[in-house]
């Protein structure tokens, strides 16, 4: 590894609270191949959770989303909602399944009108 970026890495991850290097390094492999599995969209199977706002005043989005949550009860594990504002609901979906699986799942999500911000984090057990 070059000495600047060996340098960088140690005073990142010192800050954060590693007090080793070999731990860093390691969270780092897994993080990457977690993103490599979640990128590549296949069979893997990953964990994770889908985090999104939405709008309930939104006709139909609330019935839509429950629609869409039995049609996915194979990977959804659970599901958190969250009061934001009068009108605007925090949703957070935990999922076990193929990558491929939780990228339809987040894509019938995110593609609906009143939904904003879904983020997918995913972790490759």
């Amino acid at each position: 590894m070059p000495p600047d970026v060996a340098r960088e890495f140690d005073e990142v991850t010192s800050k954060m609270g590693y007090k080793n290097r070999s731990k860093a390094i390691l969270d780092a492999i897994k993080s990457f191949l977690a993103d490599i599995k979640w990128t590549a969209g296949g069979s893997e199977r990953v964990v994770g959770s889908l985090s999104f706002l939405y709008d309930h005043e939104v006709k139909g989005l609330e019935e839509y989303l429950t629609d869409v949550e039995h049609e996915f009860r194979s990977i959804i594990t659970a599901t958190l909602h969250i009061h934001v504002t009068e009108k605007l609901c925090h949703k957070i979906i935990a999922v076990e399944g193929s990558a491929e699986e939780i990228k339809r799942l987040a894509l019938k999500i995110m593609s609906k009108k009143g939904v904003e911000q879904l983020k997918v984090n995913v972790a490759a057990p």
